[in-house]
């Protein structure tokens, strides 16, 4: 298996992909996904596989209760898509059980994500023992009852203009905060108000219960499982709650899971300014040909960035691509988004993030619009604000808190989002938020980069002492999540650890050798084909 083969399909499909910018992504169908009708499957407490959407995957629904404490109060449907293990299928002695996969979000939808050609990739990477499943977390995609949305429609949606303005922590625009704070409050009324009856239920641990549920339905005891941002929080909260259940688990980019529960994302900004000065750097090293931005200095590289955004910041540039057909304004607050989400993912991204710069400074803010995340932050809210703790926070509050993120990075107003946006919200219910800390019945395997935007490699050495007896594999590499980045050494580890149970060397290190910056005859793709795939894929970054 050729390992960059295997960073193209992974890299932006998964926990680049995996949570989380926090606030800017939501959950958004992708348009050219073949199509199945999963009303066709009744749901029941059994799982029976159908063939669906192509001769290589099957689908099921599994219902569960509404309510674990009240299992007469509903029901909802989990759906689940599978890549069966060829073993399985033949009855073999040597297969060895199901692996969930969660992408992270939350809201990603787990059924798209392995029925993309990433899951083919996963399939490979953990070996044919095993039966790779995606599933869309309650309230998602294809899982019913399905979150309503807080808008009727994307016209009402509009109307309202719910967009990244509203969500804007920069210091620059504190002098609005209290309007955008008035309508955060608004929001979450209407949110209240128009509850299905659903949103006190879509809550992280429940879903885990939901994976016990799926565990069991397939005559298991225990779970095996890959999680990605998010899915780090959501699989540690299954490993809290069912500690003798574990029998594999990889929490790969690893949250801060107190800071998670507690409402406050503050500390997993760290390490954005680092994933970006690997740009400038990156880029300078690489000269002309390969990087459309460069200069001879990193410092030179940085420096034209700011002054990007001061021009963007005093004057937002219009933006029309009638090929795709794409149209709007890059105004400050996305220029930095999108900035922020090319950190994800730097070794696909960079190239095309230098391109969309240089196109900007000359006055083309085309390319960058189209990179650009969708707005909205309803599936965040429903989940992050409902999981965490109640935010009371004033707009007085509120802008200290901007301020100390600022302190934290550059980006911090990524994270100062997440605050503003669960100070309007009023659904919470008496969920479990921790502690997040068990003595596992096998010992989990935690994954982090040395540079992650979003998940800072401290992080995954806080999760190693919240579960004793699991081992920190850490990869040297900027990006979010190990997937994001081609590295057969970490790869190897993940095999060995699903097929054997084997645990890496405490210390070990994975490298990675691929230049940030590759020759196009690396991958045989140029910056406009790479740039489609980015936004193809874009509905895994969550």
């Amino acid at each position: 298996m050729k390992s960059t083969l295997l960073f193209l399909q992974l890299a932006l499909g998964a926990a680049s992909l995996a949570s989380d910018l926090p606030v800017f992504s939501r959950y958004s169908r992708r348009q050219d996904v073949p199509t199945f009708d999963w009303d066709s499957i009744a749901p029941s407490t059994t799982l029976n596989w159908v063939t669906c959407y192509s001769e290589a995957t099957q689908c099921t629904r599994l219902s569960v209760p509404l309510n674990y404490s009240d299992p007469g109060a509903g029901s909802a449907a989990i759906a689940l898509l599978r890549i069966p293990s060829p073993l399985g299928l033949a009855g073999s002695p040597a297969y060895r059980g199901p692996v969930l996969i969660n992408p992270g979000g939350p809201g990603g939808s787990g059924v798209e994500y392995v029925l993309s050609s990433i899951g083919s990739e996963i399939a490979s990477v953990i070996g044919e023992e095993f039966d790779v499943i995606g599933f869309d977390p309650r309230g998602v995609a294809n899982s019913t009852p399905r979150i309503l949305s807080i808008f009727n429609n994307d016209v009402e949606r509009a109307e309202f203009g719910l967009g990244y303005n509203d969500y804007d922590m920069e210091v620059s625009s504190l002098p609005t905060l209290p309007g955008r704070w008035a309508r955060m409050q608004v929001f979450g009324s209407l949110a209240q108000g128009r509850d299905n009856g659903l949103l006190s239920h879509v809550t992280t641990d429940n879903v885990a219960r939901d994976m016990m549920s799926i565990v069991k339905a397939h005559g298991r005891e225990k779970l095996q499982y890959w999680g990605f941002s998010y899915g780090t929080v959501l699989g540690a909260t299954f490993a809290a709650l069912f500690p003798d259940n574990i029998e594999r688990a990889i929490l790969d980019g690893v949250l801060y899971f107190d800071g998670y529960y507690a409402a406050d994302r503050i500390n997993d900004i760290v390490d954005a300014d680092k994933v970006l000065q690997t740009f400038f750097d990156g880029c300078a090293a690489a000269g002309p040909d390969l990087c459309a931005f460069h200069s001879p200095q990193p410092s030179a590289i940085k420096q034209r960035l700011d002054a990007l955004y001061e021009r963007v910041l005093r004057q937002p540039v219009p933006a029309y691509s009638p090929s795709l057909p794409q149209y709007g304004v890059l105004d400050y607050a996305l220029l930095k988004s999108t900035v922020f989400a090319m950190l994800y993912a730097p070794y696909l991204a960079f190239p095309i993030l230098a391109q969309g710069l240089k196109l900007l400074e000359d006055g083309d803010a085309s390319l960058l619009y189209q990179l650009a995340m969708p707005r909205g932050g309803e599936v965040i809210a429903v989940v992050d604000c409902a999981d965490g703790t109640p935010v009371s926070d004033s707009p007085a509050t509120l802008a200290e808190y901007a301020k100390q993120a600022s302190m934290k990075s550059s980006f911090g107003s990524q994270v100062a989002a997440v605050r503003l946006l669960c100070s309007g919200w009023k659904i919470h219910p008496n969920s479990f938020k921790g502690p997040i800390t068990a003595n596992t019945s096998y010992p989990l395997l935690i994954i982090g980069n040395t540079l992650d935007p979003i998940t800072p490699l401290a992080a995954a050495k806080e999760a190693v002492k919240a579960f004793p007896g699991s081992v920190l594999l850490t990869q040297d590499s900027p990006g979010h999540a190990s997937v994001t980045t081609p590295s057969e050494c970490t790869y190897r580890h993940v095999r060995n650890y699903f097929l054997n149970g084997t645990l890496p060397i405490v210390g070990t290190i994975c490298n990675v050798t691929t230049p940030l910056f590759p020759p196009r005859s690396a991958n045989g793709n140029d910056s406009t084909s790479v740039a489609a795939e980015y936004v193809k894929r874009r509905m895994f970054i969550v």
